[in-house]
């Protein structure tokens, strides 16, 4: 009821304080949103970047897995090799002294 006898100018003053004050506390939540956005885009390229490396450094150690695995069976390869020969040999030697 005091609105109605206050001056129309300071009633119309009072409704754009109002409005204003509306505004400015939406322009603060859209200015939280966009700074959110922005910080989530942030960390997305950073997970982004590190998935990216770990990836690499995952097919590197495929890579040297694989390239162990490769020198492992020549060694594999090598030590039947001499394993065989020297049972050869162990098996001559006893053939030469039962003879």
């Amino acid at each position: 009821m005091a609105e109605q006898h206050a001056h129309p100018l300071y009633v119309a003053t009072r409704r754009l304080v109002s409005a204003l004050d509306r505004l400015e506390n939406n322009l603060k939540h859209v200015t939280v949103a966009i700074d959110r956005d922005a910080h989530q885009e942030q960390q997305m390229v950073f997970f982004e970047r590190e998935n990216a490396a770990l990836k690499q450094e995952r097919e590197n150690l495929n890579a040297s897995i694989a390239q162990l695995q490769y020198q492992y069976n020549d060694l594999h390869k090598v030590a039947s090799t001499i394993y065989g020969k020297l049972d050869d040999s162990i098996r001559r030697l006893s053939q030469i002294i039962e003879d």
